[in-house]
Order: C-alpha cells, then sequence, then structure tokens
C-alpha cells in the first residue's frame, strides 16, 4: 500500500469545508459582514431583491453546469446555448408560434446542443474543453448568421413569459423564483436520486462507476444535457427580459458560471461538491457585481476584480483537488463527506475494484 504523505491541520480542515460546502456560506457571511459597514444601502428590499434578479441567470446556468463538472468534464458552450434559445424564441415569435411552444423550443435547443456535447465527450471520447469549446463557436456562428448579426426584437404580452423575464411574485422576482426552483430540482436529483448517485461514481472513476453497473455512457450524456437545458432556459428568460433575442448574449456566462462552481466546493477533477455551493457561488457573484455597481467601480476595473476572484477560487479549490487526485492512486482511498454511497451492485466482490480503490489506470477520470 501506498503511504499518504501527513496533510496539514489547515489544509485538512480546508479540504473538509470544501468538501461540506460550508466554505461558501463562511465566505457569504463575511461579504454580508463586510458590505455591511462599507455600503450600507446594499440592505434596502429594492436592492436585495436586485441582487436576487442579478443572480438568477447566472444561478441557473451554473446548476447544469454543476452535473458536469462532477463528471469531471466542463462546459464551454453555455454563453452561446443561451444567446442561440434566446435568437431562437425571438424568431419564431416573431413568425406567429405561440408563446409557450417558443418557450419549449428555444430549451429544446439547449437540450439538442447538450447531446452533442455529451456524444462528443462520451461516445467520440473527444476531451470535453475541446468539444464544448468547438460547439461554443459553432453555435456562436450559428446565432450570428440566424440574426444577420443583430439583434431580433419582438413583442411579446404572455404574461407568464414577462414573468420569467421581468415580473414578480408577491415582490419577489420572477427570475429569482425560476433560479430557486432549478436550485431545489438540482439538489433533489444529486442527493436523493440513483442519477445523481451515478454522477459522483462517475467523477470519483469512472471505470469503477462502469464495472459496477453504471450505463456512463448514457448518464454523461445526460449530464451534458441538462447543461444545455438549463443554458437554453436562460436564454429564453434573457430574452424574455430584454425583449429582444441576441446573438451576443451570454458571452461571458461560461465563466460567471463556472466560478460559482468552483467557489461553491465543487472539484474540477469531479466527483465532490454539490449544487447547495452552486447556489451560494452565485449569489456570492451577484454580491460582488451589486457592491461594485454601488461604490461606483468601473465596469472594466469590475472585470479585473471578477477575474481575480476566479483565480483565487481556483487556488482554494485546489488543495481539495490535490488531496482528492492523491486519494485515487491510493489502495485505499478515503470516502470524501459529501460524496454519496458506492454504487452498489450484485455482483461486485469484495476485491473488485470499486470497494479496494482500484489500480491507478483504473482510477483516471477522464477531463
Amino acid at each position: 500500500m501506498t503511504t499518504q504523505a501527513p496533510t496539514e491541520p489547515w489544509a485538512k480542515g480546508l479540504s473538509l469545508k470544501l468538501r461540506s460546502n460550508l466554505l461558501p456560506i463562511i465566505i457569504l457571511l463575511v461579504m454580508v459582514a463586510a458590505v455591511a459597514l462599507l455600503v450600507p444601502s446594499f440592505f434596502q428590499p429594492s436592492n436585495l431583491l436586485n441582487v436576487g434578479r442579478q443572480s438568477a441567470i447566472v444561478g441557473i446556468i451554473a446548476v447544469g453546469m454543476t452535473f458536469v463538472i462532477l463528471t469531471g468534464g466542463i462546459d464551454l458552450s453555455v454563453g452561446s446555448i443561451l444567446a442561440l434559445s434566446g435568437v431562437t424564441t425571438a424568431i419564431l415569435i416573431n413568425n406567429g408560434l405561440i408563446v409557450p411552444l417558443a418557450i419549449v423550443a428555444g430549451m429544446l435547443v439547449g437540450v439538442v446542443a447538450g447531446i452533442i456535447n455529451g456524444i462528443g465527450v462520451a461516445v467520440l471520447k473527444v476531451q470535453p474543453f475541446i468539444m464544448t469549446l468547438a460547439t461554443m463557436v459553432a453555435i456562436q456562428g450559428l446565432s450570428l448568421r440566424l440574426t444577420d448579426g443583430g439583434p431580433r426584437q419582438f413583442s411579446n404580452r404572455e404574461p407568464f413569459f414577462n414573468f420569467i423575464g421581468s415580473g414578480s411574485f408577491l415582490g419577489v422576482p420572477g427570475p429569482f423564483i425560476v433560479f430557486l426552483l432549478i436550485a431545489a430540482a438540482g439538489i433533489l436529483v444529486l442527493r436523493y436520486l440513483a442519477f445523481g448517485r451515478y454522477i459522483y461514481a462517475i467523477g470519483g472513476s469512472i471505470e469503477a462507476a462502469r464495472l459496477s453497473g453504471v450505463r456512463t455512457t448514457r448518464t454523461i450524456i445526460l449530464a451534458y444535457s441538462i447543461s444545455g437545458l438549463c443554458a437554453g432556459l436562460a436564454g429564453v428568460m434573457t430574452a424574455a427580459r430584454l425583449g429582444v433575442g441576441d446573438p451576443t448574449a451570454g458571452s461571458l456566462s461560461n465563466l460567471d458560471a463556472i466560478t460559482a462552481v468552483v467557489i461553491g466546493g465543487t472539484s474540477l477533477m469531479g466527483g465532490i461538491g454539490g449544487a447547495v455551493g452552486t447556489v451560494f457561488g452565485a449569489i456570492l457573484l451577484a454580491i460582488l457585481s451589486n457592491v461594485m455597481n454601488l461604490l461606483g467601480i468601473s465596469p472594466f476595473d469590475q472585470q479585473v476584480v471578477k477575474g481575480a476572484v476566479i483565480v483565487i477560487a481556483v487556488l482554494v479549490a485546489a488543495k481539495a483537488t490535490v488531496k482528492r487526485f492523491k486519494e485515487r492512486r491510493t489502495d485505499s482511498p478515503k470516502t470524501a463527506t459529501s460524496q454519496p454511497p458506492a454504487i452498489p451492485t450484485s455482483s461486485a466482490s469484495p476485491d473488485s475494484p470499486e470497494r479496494d480503490g482500484s489500480s491507478p489506470a483504473e482510477q483516471t477520470t477522464p477531463r
């Protein structure tokens, strides 16, 4: 057996916080306390509701992104999917299709794009970064082609469409309500459904998951489909809010979503994290943007700050990622506190790879 090097107490504690999604909650509380001292106007009810509205679009995309990253993959195409879904919805409404069907069509665009990404990664074995980068460029070009490079305006009087764009219910922004519903669904799926356990199993070791009876190809395709669906919904909501289908909308949504997921404690290697932390990560980003607006910080400087936040988030998560990587190369890896139990199988023996840790070659999660 391989002997692990001793881990510093602070590093072990940080890793445990990342695994249990406590770190984003702690950061959120510290940030709120700092904001209370620096920007008291932040806590005005109207501004708090605005923060909820700002967190909705990125939060919805980030929930879908969580499924992909938990498998050890990544999806760079969500921003382009958002734009194409909004453009598709706008064009269909202008051509006389009823609004509910146009909404469904816009969301289906996201699902189809996600299926293409999933097939490329799971079946064709293309690296997730390369596959989703390629679809990002292709989808962006398709959006610009459909609109000749300009936004497509449309008229809408559908109450539900207005609600998910800029409406409210009992004073709570409609987009934020949709975000909470999507987040709740993501949490339930990852925590309590077999599909969620399969996602974690693939992120832990795709070979061990396959030997345990998990249909890894189908699960990965479904994970990317969920990411595409969430991006498509975000695109429809963006079009409803702006009143146009903008082919350039969501240009930075993929980076914001990945940042929210990483801040939320999900490991970029997969298998560790969850949707709870992602929700707090998205709210943290919205608070950061809102506070910078209240302080009058230039939009250009805000991009610099967001870039620094991405670097810090990756560095903070790196310790847990390195620990996870070391565990995969030991004969008896420890089980992460946020990782669901191993997938049961009647055909597994006590000496099967999924129980004894397997060999290093079998425990490599593809990127």
